[in-house]
């Protein structure tokens, strides 16, 4: 049986080709994960940017649609009072009308005596 003294000198050469290959393959390794993290960051970027420009184009587009009603509203709103001052000026023109006219009413027919309709069926 050979000593480990004798084992590492009489295979010092595959060991040393053996770590070579090793450090070689965990360098290999280790640029393919840096390169895989790098585009995955990067494609992650391209979607948070493409999602922050989608986020402010909407948040545009509703603040000019809020803006657009709320004027709207503002507009119907006076449109509406003043519908409401223009029905009262005519409600009170129609009370002061009412109030200064005297009516009469002319039934047709009510001139008939009925005295002598009475008469005239017997």
């Amino acid at each position: 049986m050979a000593t480990p003294q004798e084992f590492f000198s009489k295979n010092m050469k595959w060991l040393a080709l053996a770590l070579l290959f090793l450090l070689a393959f965990k360098s290999v390794q280790s640029c393919n994960r840096n390169m895989k993290l790098n585009l995955t960051s990067g494609q992650y970027i391209h979607i948070i940017d493409s999602l922050k420009t989608d986020y402010s184009n909407l948040e545009k587009a509703y603040n000019d649609t809020v803006t657009k009603l709320n004027s709207e509203l503002k507009i119907k709103i006076e449109k509406a009072v003043e519908a409401d001052k223009r029905a009262n000026a005519v409600q009170s023109v129609a009370e002061k009308i009412r109030a200064n006219t005297t009516t009469t009413v002319n039934v047709r027919g009510a001139e008939i005596d009925t005295s002598k309709t009475k008469n005239n069926e017997r």
